[in-house]
Formats: structure tokens, C-alpha cells, sequence
């Protein structure tokens, strides 16, 4: 019979014509285009992946056998019934009567099978290939390759339970069920021959999971490929086959951009720091440089260090040397922020275009968070699709990488923690991130930051990639023992007592994996650097705050002060600008527009920033929150700050005396390093936000432990490990101690809830998997949360603790019908916005700020964007028309840079930020 009569795809072209692809082209396609990329995109260390769970076959043959058979489902009357989604009428009633001709449907067909929903064809294919005689381990990736594989070995009973789906007649005499199921054979006996398999005993089995999922990946990729008809046309009506060569030639190069990356450094650590970052490295860095080259199968590093000890460029160093010892080809650097994440995409593509250009190689890059369209550097990079042949630029974009599935998949990605969390959450088309990491060396960095509900992803996110063996470096300057070694145990899957990965104190501290071993660096030669800084605790209220201040800058410096509310920054704000004037303080948090707070990061790094003595302001004071500790390398002479963690404190104080090149400008009152901590008192009680944030405990030990002199950095670990190890009491009186216990309690209380709510969603454990993918992702979370909105980032909420927020895009009323930029009220941009302007549009964009979580509450937030998306509706329609636009909410202030939501008023001040009453 003819193997052309079933279709795998329906379209209307361009010109309305109908047009259609036969199944077994389609699976011709698939079949090359996963080939290809095994050959070109997988790593040398995926395919090695691969190699060792086949016995010993061809691994790519198996790979291949999986492109060609992934669509059998197709060959069936439940799919080859289905009518066009749109309206190709005729090419729909063509295609029946074909299949009426070769007696596949009776008389008396009916347009469409009532149960023909019960059996989608990847479910479809794989029942037909179990009934062929293929092992689970190879159909499971069949039936998942539509992103999630199925939940029980009895599902493929569907071929018995609906079988009228499968064969159009229950009856197995019957002539129509006869000639349905000679057909699916006689297409199956195809696909092997094709792959070169004599019979069904030949296929080998896949044995470890890791290889499955990156099949199943590699599947779900070359099938969305194959399936572009800009790369693989479709047929005209009357076409059923091609130039076979010419269409895999010509398909495949408009799609692929660049080989794998095959690193290749200089072994000697001085020269490979001079040409990639245009110093020597420092001991700590060499040390590691040269362990890293003498380990034999380095697996998890931690890298524990002080703030600017050049933690990044042992990072990036160690991506080259792991990569080609591993034989990977790309990286993962990630960061918890879109801020750090931003300001760690400048640095990483610098090195990337000097590693560029020392191999002669093209290297893709990605920036991946929820608005790295907006980053100017991201959006200035070459495109492969837009410049042809002629590549100026050794480093560029892949535009096929760009959407939100596909993004990871490219060579370097620069992301948020979120996309390496998400690795660990059962969604569908996981496989295609285990695809992306599976040949990366994942880097991440500030790792000290994340809660328990993070922490719980984080941690299986770490033992599917120890079950891959892809190398992983992490940074941090302030980590627990404890978590240093959470994540040595959950990379190496055991439960490791051993005493040196949870007491050693030493500073710097690098702890390595290499094979099954767990190694230390512990005996760097001492910092001689070291920066002694005296801890005063302050106890007195605003006003006594204000006034301190001002003794302190009577002859000028630059003080910071570090909050933990934004309410409470933007109160002391209010006081500190009517005292010091508008033009000596700086408010810093995060309800400021986007723009607004890129506008004061820059002046900030332009006035107190690394080598920037000559701009230093005689005065200024900065007020922030927690964003100050995250990523500014600022200076200041003297701090404030709101009682924290220590962790947090230690990373607030590594922005005091900084820069040693200031050093002759401070005021000779602020010569020495002087930390004021707020809030500290001797009956434990504290204010009120900070307590809403952090829990009483952690502030408890850090206030009882935190010493009168801190030496940065050889005091850090030694602070940190006292807090944390909560085996250490603190000795208090019986009323303090009672407060102290019940706080213990809450704080338990807490931190096993987020770790039950993150396991609801948690990828399995990979020592609970089967032999197959059957079942990997049972109880599936939910695209969305349940709310008839769809707002923000799906999933993401999902893999940070929290409540929703909202984003909004913020303008102003210029004229009685139009809007303009805050900061820009004489030029009303509505009908630019209303007329396409691509340039505006991203400018508007990027005008976005958080609403206050008052809006957001588990009870109201749908009535909040209820009123919202009718605000939108009369005000902002056209919006949705537009590209960067559509799917945002904006508001519009008045002229007093107000707006009214619900029974509050927003008020907007560019000095110091959104505030609501």
C-alpha cells in the first residue's frame, strides 16, 4: 500500500493554497534533523551519555529510530479523521477519500471518531509500538514527546480500550481493522529498515534514565524543527514526494548556526588570566586554577571567598577547563536577580568575545529572564538569522533560542536561578531543559540567597545534574556549612557525615568533588588585605538616626544606610532629603520604575563605584534596602543598617571601605570603618518589617554572636557557621530564652512548610525512577495557578516562595486623551505607541514597576486586575496590538502623579518611589 497516504501536517500557505505533509516525510525529516543534531549540537559528553546506556549498538541508530517512529500515532483513524483547523475543506475531504479508495473507512464513515480525544497519537504510537514488541525504556520517550510522557504502563491499554481509534473497527476479522493494522506494521517495518534494523529484537534497550530524558529532548527539539515549514516546507495539494537531499541540505543549513564548542586553553594560569581579564591571578586563584587541571573527574565545586577576591573570574576560568575536560560545550551562569543577572551578561560576554576570538569560533549567547528583550546589550548583539554569511562579531544570538522553551538550549545562557530551579519542577517539556543542561557547566553564583522553598528545588536540581556528571561550580562569600553540604550531598545523592564539609572554618574555602571523593583547599595564604571594621550598636529612633548622621558628615563622606522595609527607606528618605537637601541623598529599592532605578544604579557606579575616585561626591548619603547588598560595587565611608541575618549583614558591609583607592578622600572622622546596626536592643524585640522578613530567630543568634569588630574577610565563615549551626546556644536570661525558644519554634515551623509546598511540585527523586519515563511526571503542575488571569511568568511563582505580584507599565497623562513618560511631559507618545513605533514601544516597555503587595493578597488580587484590565480596556486598548505590549497592564498618573485603585491612591516620586495611602 502506499506509505504516502497518511498526512502528519495541514496548513493554508501564504497564498491560500492548501498545503500538507505526508506522515512519512515528516518522519523522514525528524529522522535526519535528529540525526544531525547528534552529530552536531548534542556534546561530546551527551553523547557519551547516550553510548554508555546502549548495548553495544550504534547509539545514533537508536536516536534515529526514535526521530522516524515518533509520529506512528499518526497512522491511525483518530488523527488521520481529523478535519483542519483551518477550514481546508476540500484538501480534508481529499484526503478521506483517499483513505476511502484503499478501503480504510467504510460507506458509512463518520466524519470524526466520538472518542477519538482518548487517544492522541504520541499516547497512540506508543501503544503500537509496545504491540510491536518495543521495550518501555524506548516507547515512553515516544509517548512523552509532546512534553510529558505518560503516567502508567496501563495507559497503553488505550490500543484494547478504544480500539475503534486505532483500527476504525473494534472486530479484528473485520477487513478495515485488517488493512489499519497491516499498514501501522508495514510503516513500522519502514522505519527500521530505514534505520537499519533487521527486526525488533535488534532495537537495544536505553538503560539509565539520564540518557532517556535527553533523547526525549533531543526528540521534542528536532520534531519542533522538522515541523517549521520555513526550514521543511509543506507540499503542495497535489505533491506527495521531493529531492530528498536537497530538501535535508537546504532545511538543515537555514536552521543551524555553529558546531559544538570545542575549548581549548592555555594550561598555564598566568597566561590564561592575562589574555582572558588582563591580570595575574591572585594565589587563591591559581590554586584553584591548577586543582581543577590536576582533578580527574571534578563534579561539584563551592567556591567560598570574600567580596572582591575575583570569585567571577575563577568561575568563568573554571567553565573553560571543566568544559574540556568534561567535553561539554556551553555554560550556565546564573544569579538571583534580573539586576545581578544583567550586570553579569556585560562581563560574561566580554570573556566570551576574547574566548571567541582565541579559538576562532562563533559562540551564541543568551540573556534568560522575563525582560532580557529590554537589555540593550542583549538586544544590540547580531542576529544569525538577520546577517547571513557575513559575521562581523564572533559572538551573536540564535533566534530559534529565543523563545521561553527553546532559550536553554543554546551554547551560553546568562539567567536568573529560576531557570536552573526549574529543572526540578514537573512541568511539561522538562526534558528540553535537561537537554540544555545536560552539556552545560552550570555556575551559580550568590548562592548564600535562597530560602528553604528554593533551596528544596535547588537541591534536586543538583542531583539530576550529579546524575548527568556535569560539572558545577558555586560561589558565594557568606554560606552556611549546612548548605555547603546540602549541596555536596544532594550532587554526590548520599548523606555524607563527614566532619571536614560542615567544621572547616577556614577563608577562602573551595570544596570539590572529584569521582566520589569529597576534596578541600583550606590552607590559602592569609589575605594581607584585610579591612578591620567596628560594629557600634545604635538604639536610638529617626530623629537620634538624623541627627548621628549629621555629626558623622560634618566634613563631608559618603554614608550609607541599609533598611529592610521599603516603607521604612522611604520614610527616613523623606526626613534625611528635607535635612541634607535633594541633591545629597539617594533613595535605592525596588518600587522604583525600572527605568528610574537602572537611571540611579548608573549614577551610583558613576559616583561611588570601583575606580571612580575622581567623580566622588564630598556628600552624599544613599538609603536602601536589600538591593544594595546585591550588586552595586559601591563605596562608602561609613554604613548604617537595619538589623539582618548575619549573612546578609556581612554582604551590607562589604560595601564599607571597599575600594582602597579612596582611602585619601575619606574625611578624617570616617578614616576608620565604622557599621551603626539599628534596631539592636537588649530585650530582643525588633521592629516590626524586620521581623515580618526575617523571623525573630535568625536576628536572635546574629544580634547574640555579632562581635564589636568584624574582620573582613578572615571573619566571615566563623560568623556565618556560628549563627547557622544552630546546635550552638546562646546563653540568655529565662524570659529572653523563652522568647528565644518559641522563636526557634516558628522559625522550624516555617522552614519545613516552604519545604512540603516546594516538594508538592519537586521532580521525583531520581533513585525513585523505574526503567522508563512512564510516570516522570505524574501529577504534572498546573500551567497556571488556578486564576482565571493568566499574568506574568507561568511556573516561575512556582519555584520561588512568595506571593504574587504585579507588574504594571507606568506613564503619565500628558494631554487630555494621550500619555507620555514620566520625566518626559511634553511629548505625548500615544500615537506613536498606536501607530507601530518599534523604537517607542521598547522605550514604553521598559517602563514597568511592581504594584505594592496589598494589591496582590491571595483574596483580592483578581479583583485588583479586574479593575485593572478594565482600566486598560477604556484607556490602553491598542496596547495588545503591539509587540513587548501585549499581555501588560498599564497605568496612567495625573498631573499630581497619582492614580486611584481600588480605595487607595498610588503616588509616584522619582526621588523616592511609588507610596500608597
Amino acid at each position: 500500500m502506499d506509505l504516502n497516504l497518511f498526512w502528519a501536517k495541514k496548513s493554508r500557505g501564504i497564498d491560500g493554497s492548501a498545503k500538507w505533509l505526508s506522515l512519512c516525510q515528516h518522519l523522514l525529516d525528524t529522522k535526519f534533523v535528529i540525526g544531525m543534531l547528534y552529530n552536531h549540537y548534542l556534546s561530546e559528553h551527551q553523547r557519551q551519555i547516550i553510548e554508555n546506556a546502549i548495548d553495544g549498538d550504534d547509539a545514533k541508530k537508536i536516536v534515529e529510530f526514535v526521530g522516524i517512529t515518533h509520529d506512528l500515532g499518526k497512522a491511525t483513524p483518530a488523527f488521520q479523521m481529523k478535519k483542519s483547523y483551518q477550514g481546508l475543506q476540500d484538501l480534508d475531504e481529499n484526503i478521506v477519500e483517499k483513505l476511502f479508495m484503499h478501503g480504510l473507512v467504510p460507506d458509512d464513515y463518520m466524519d470524526l471518531l466520538s472518542s477519538s480525544n482518548r487517544s492522541p497519537h504520541a499516547l497512540a504510537g506508543e501503544s503500537l509500538l509496545k504491540k510491536f514488541g518495543v521495550n518501555n525504556d524506548v516507547g515512553s520517550i515516544i509517548g512523552g514527546h509532546h512534553g510529558k510522557p505518560i503516567e502508567y504502563e496501563d495507559d497503553c491499554n488505550d490500543i484494547n480500550d478504544f480500539s475503534e481509534n486505532y483500527y476504525y473497527e473494534i472486530n479484528s476479522k473485520n477487513n478495515i481493522h485488517i488493512k489499519w493494522a497491516d499498514l501501522q506494521k508495514e510503516i513500522f517495518d519502514w522505519a527500521m529498515d530505514e534505520v537499519g534494523y533487521d527486526d525488533v529484537e535488534d532495537i537495544p534497550g536505553i538503560k539509565s534514565i539520564t540518557a532517556q530524558v535527553i533523547i526525549e529532548g533531543l526528540l521534542i527539539m528536532a520534531d519542533w524543527i522538522a515541523s517549521n515549514d520555513n526550514y521543511f516546507p509543506l507540499f503542495d495539494e497535489d505533491q506527495d514526494t521531493c529531492d530528498y537531499e536537497a530538501r535535508m541540505h537546504e532545511g538543515w543549513l537555514k536552521w543551524f548556526g555553529n558546531d559544538s564548542w570545542n575549548p581549548e586553553y592555555n594550561h598555564d594560569s598566568n597566561k590564561y588570566y592575562q589574555e582572558n581579564f588582563g591580570f595575574s591571578p591572585r594565589e587563591f586563584q591559581d590554586r584553584i586554577f591548577k586543582a581543577i587541571d590536576k582533578s580527574q573527574n571534578l563534579g561539584i565545586m563551592i567556591v567560598e571567598a570574600g567580596m572582591g577576591m575575583g570569585k567571577t573570574e575563577v568561575a568563568l576560568s573554571s567553565v573553560e577547563q571543566l568544559s574540556q575536560k568534561s567535553k561539554c560545550n556551553g555554560m550556565f551562569y546564573c544569579l538571583p536577580t534580573q539586576a545581578t543577572t544583567n550586570a553579569m551578561f556585560y562581563r560574561v560576554y566580554n570573556w566570551l568575545t576574547k574566548v571567541s576570538a582565541r579559538n576562532g569560533d562563533e559562540m551564541d549567547i543568551q540573556l534568560v529572564h522575563g525582560k532580557a528583550s529590554l537589555n540593550d546589550k542583549f538586544a544590540d548583539l547580531p542576529h544569525n538569522a538577520d546577517i547571513g554569511e557575513s559575521r562581523d562579531e564572533g559572538v551573536m544570538v540564535n533566534q530559534w533560542f529565543t523563545g521561553n522553551k527553546t532559550a536553554i538550549l543554546d551554547s551560553f545562557v546568562v539567567g536568573t536561578i529560576d531557570q536552573l530551579l526549574l529543572l526540578a519542577l514537573r512541568k511539561k517539556h522538562l526534558a528540553l531543559r535537561h537537554l540544555g543542561f545536560s552539556g552545560k557547566v552550570v555556575v551559580i553564583d550568590e548562592s548564600h540567597g535562597f530560602d528553604s522553598y528554593m533551596q528544596t528545588y535547588l537541591c534536586r536540581a543538583l542531583q539530576w545534574l550529579g546524575k548527568y556528571h556535569i560539572p558545577v561550580v558555586i560561589l558565594s562569600a557568606t554560606l552556611p556549612a549546612q548548605k555547603r553540604a546540602e549541596f555536596i550531598n544532594s550532587y554526590l545523592d548520599k548523606h555524607t557525615k563527614e566532619s571536614k564539609i560542615y567544621n572547616d572554618l577556614a577563608y577562602p574555602l573551595v570544596s570539590y568533588s572529584d569521582g566520589d571523593e569529597v576534596k578541600l583547599i583550606d590552607d590559602f595564604v592569609p589575605v594581607k588585605k584585610s579591612t578591620e571594621i567596628e560594629v557600634k550598636p545604635f538604639m536610638g529612633d529617626e530623629n537620634d538616626l538624623l541627627n548621628k548622621t549629621k555629626n558623622l558628615l560634618s566634613d563631608g563622606g559618603i554614608c550609607g544606610i541599609v533598611v529592610n522595609t521599603v516603607k521604612r527607606a522611604q520614610v527616613l528618605s523623606r526626613k534625611f532629603i528635607e535635612a541634607f537637601g535633594e541633591e545629597n541623598v539617594e533613595v535605592f529599592h525596588a518600587s522604583f520604575l525600572d527605568t528610574d532605578r537602572s537611571k540611579k544604579e548608573k549614577r551610583l557606579l558613576s559616583e561611588i563605584g570601583k575606580g571612580k575616585n575622581e567623580n566622588r561626591p564630598k556628600l552624599k548619603i544613599v538609603i536602601g534596602t536589600q538591593v544594595l547588598e546585591q550588586s552595586l560595587d559601591i563605596d562608602f565611608d561609613v554604613m548604617f543598617t537595619d538589623l539582618a541575618p548575619i549573612d546578609l549583614i556581612l554582604q551590607r558591609v562589604g560595601r564599607l571601605h571597599r575600594h582602597a583607592d579612596n582611602n585619601d578622600k575619606r574625611p578624617n572622622k570616617l578614616k576608620n570603618p565604622q557599621l551603626y546596626v539599628l534596631s539592636m536592643n537588649s530585650d530582643y524585640e525588633y521592629e516590626s518589617g524586620a521581623s515580618f522578613v526575617y523571623g525573630d530567630f535568625l536576628l536572635m543568634r546574629t544580634q547574640y554572636f555579632l562581635p564589636s569588630k568584624i574582620n573582613l574577610p578572615n571573619s566571615i565563615s566563623n560568623l556565618v557557621q556560628k549563627v547557622y549551626d544552630f546546635s550552638i546556644p546562646i546563653q540568655v536570661d529565662a524570659e529572653i530564652n523563652e522568647k528565644y525558644v518559641s522563636a526557634q519554634e516558628d522559625y522550624e515551623v516555617k522552614i519545613n512548610s516552604k519545604k512540603v509546598a516546594a516538594s508538592t511540585y519537586t521532580l521525583k527523586n531520581y533513585s525513585d525512577m523505574q526503567d522508563s519515563l512512564i510516570g516522570w511526571l505524574n501529577n504534572d503542575s498546573k500551567e497556571s495557578n488556578g486564576n482565571k488571569h493568566s499574568y506574568g511568568d507561568e511556573g516561575l511563582a512556582q519555584v520561588r516562595d512568595g506571593e504574587d505580584t504585579i507588574e504594571v507599565i507606568m506613564v503619565k497623562r500628558g494631554s487630555e486623551s494621550g500619555y507620555c513618560l514620566l520625566g518626559d511631559s511634553n511629548n505625548d507618545i500615544s500615537g506613536l505607541i498606536a501607530d507601530g513605533n518599534y523604537k517607542k514601544i521598547k522605550e514604553l516597555a521598559q517602563n514597568t514597576i511592581k504594584l505594592p503587595r496589598i494589591f496582590s493578597k491571595v483574596y483580592n488580587i483578581e479583583h485588583t486586575i479586574d479593575l485593572l484590565e478594565e482600566f486598560n480596556r477604556q484607556n490602553l486598548s491598542n496596547w495588545q496590538l503591539q509587540p513587548f505590549l501585549k499581555g501588560s497592564l498599564g497605568i496612567i498618573l495625573d498631573s499630581n502623579n497619582q492614580f486611584k485603585l481600588d480605595d487607595y491612591t498610588l503616588t509616584y516620586d522619582s526621588n523616592i518611589g511609588l507610596m500608597i495611602e
